[in-house]
C-alpha cells in the first residue's frame, strides 16, 4: 500500500486489486490497512490521489453465462470529502455515489437493477447481491427503469 501511494504521489498511474465487495469497502480496506494513528494522513492522501475505484462481481446469468455486475466510483470533491471525514462511513460513501450518478458513478444497486430489467439475472439473484436494508431501494430503482423503457 505504501509503494502504491508513493508511486501515485510521484505522478505514476497505479492500478491495484483488493478483494472487497464494493467500492466503498475498498476505501475502507485501504484506510484500515494502516494504524489508527496514521489513518487521518492516509485518508487525505487517498482522497487526493484516487481518481477512480471499480468493483466487479460475476453472476451466473439467466442463460447460464457469466454476467458482469460493475460498480464505479469517480472520486470527485464530494467523495473525497467523505473519505477525509474523521469517522469514515461506508454507507455515507455509497449515498454520495448514488447522489452523483451524473458524474459517472455506477452503483451496485443500479447495475443489478439494469441486469434484472434486461432479463440477464433473476429477481432472487438481484436481491441476493445486496443487503436487506437496500431491498426497497432496489425495488424503486427497478420500477424507475421499467418506467423509462
Amino acid at each position: 500500500m505504501d509503494a502504491a501511494i508513493e508511486m501515485a504521489e510521484s505522478g505514476h498511474l497505479v492500478i491495484g486489486t483488493l478483494h472487497t465487495k464494493s467500492c466503498a469497502e475498498t476505501i475502507d480496506r485501504m484506510i484500515n490497512f494502516y494504524e489508527i494513528s496514521d489513518q487521518t494522513t492516509v485518508k487525505y492522501l487517498i482522497s487526493s490521489l484516487l481518481k477512480l475505484v471499480i468493483s466487479q462481481r460475476l453472476l451466473r446469468g439467466t442463460d447460464d453465462s457469466l454476467v458482469l455486475v460493475p460498480e464505479v466510483m469517480v472520486v470527485d470533491n464530494v467523495i473525497a470529502g467523505c473519505i477525509r471525514k474523521e469517522k469514515f462511513s461506508v454507507s455515507e460513501l455509497q449515498d454520495a455515489m448514488q447522489s452523483s450518478i451524473d458524474k459517472g458513478n455506477i452503483t451496485l444497486i443500479n447495475s443489478i437493477a439494469k441486469l434484472f430489467v434486461n432479463d440477464k439475472i433473476t429477481l432472487e439473484q438481484a436481491r441476493g447481491q445486496i443487503e436487506e436494508k437496500n431491498i426497497e431501494t432496489l425495488n424503486r430503482t427497478i420500477m424507475q427503469l421499467k418506467i423509462q423503457r
